[in-house]
């Protein structure tokens, strides 16, 4: 079996899919934005490559062709190899962008959906699958709560310290609306709490960012790449839900999920309002992050 798996970014979007990996068998070529390379592994990997480096790919065969971004350029990947089967967006005989119907579930509710913006805006809010098992069934596969699988990160824990909650209140600018603002508040709240809290900055290297969320016990953040690195280093998280569904996300049994009571009706807006985030108080987030701690370690939350 030879796959080619095309997913260049978001960054977020491309450890979601990642789970992938623990399934496709023999050979995988995964094609991925230089940025997201530091965060693959190699071992379960034929090779990893940008896509200017793909174009050698051109008329080569694979098995199977999995493609996952809604970008012409990833598209006409797709289209320019041989393919034993295909999934996913490619271009049409008139060089538009279109996608299989195997991959209709996850693709209707995007920005290339053939049923239309209104149409698709419609699904992906009544949506209540996940992405993993939207992705999963494009191969005819259930899934079954593969883990996620990045480049490993050395998690330690210095016994009988308090525990370090870890707080995220980036979001990058194509969600501007993801953005809490409770985040300093929060911050006192669980400083006031005896936690040792650690807010995380901007980092010139990926790996640096991934060791500092290594370094949590419990993460605090939106729903972002933050919160995927939190879950695939398995640590446990409270994600913030504004704008996006909560429902697409798998928790792995280790994610508390809080959404914006107004998160339907701002739903994938990508302006920058503030209305879903004032209408989530930080008491409830706060509340939620103490159960959280008091299931992470007892004796270590005061």
């Amino acid at each position: 079996m030879n796959t080619l798996l095309i997913k260049l970014g978001a960054l977020g979007d491309v450890v979601r899919t990642t789970p992938l990996l623990r399934v496709l068998p023999g050979k995988v070529t995964w094609v991925a934005d230089r940025a997201a390379h530091p965060l693959l592994p190699r071992e379960p990997l034929d090779a990893l490559l940008t896509l200017p480096e793909a174009s050698a790919l051109r008329g080569r065969r694979f098995d199977l062709v999995l493609s996952l971004d809604e970008d012409r350029e990833a598209a006409a990947l797709a289209s320019s190899v041989e393919a034993g089967r295909l999934e996913g967006t490619y271009l049409g005989s008139d060089g538009g962008l279109r996608y299989t119907d195997g991959s209709a579930g996850w693709f209707d509710m995007s920005l290339i959906s053939r049923l239309g913006r209104e149409r698709a805006d419609s699904l992906k809010r009544r949506n209540g699958r996940t992405y993993q098992d939207l992705v999963f069934a494009m191969l005819g596969r259930r899934f079954s709560g593969e883990e996620y699988w990045i480049a490993p990160a050395a998690r330690r824990r210095e016994p009988g310290r308090p525990l370090r909650v870890g707080l995220d209140g980036r979001a990058g600018p194509r969600w501007p609306m993801k953005r809490w603002g409770g985040f300093p508040a929060l911050a006192r709240r669980l400083e006031a709490d005896g936690l040792r809290v650690q807010l995380f900055r901007q980092r010139a290297r990926l790996q640096d960012f991934r060791a500092d969320i290594a370094a949590c016990d419990l993460v605090v953040c939106g729903d972002t790449l933050t919160m995927h690195l939190a879950l695939a280093l398995g640590i446990r998280t409270v994600a913030l839900f504004l704008c996006t569904s909560p429902y697409e996300i798998h928790g792995y049994g280790r994610l508390v999920k809080v959404a914006s009571p107004l998160w339907k009706d701002y739903a994938y807006a990508r302006g920058r309002g503030r209305e879903p985030g004032e209408a989530l108080g930080v008491a409830e987030v706060h509340a939620q992050v103490r159960r959280l701690c008091a299931r992470t370690a007892p004796a270590a939350c005061p």
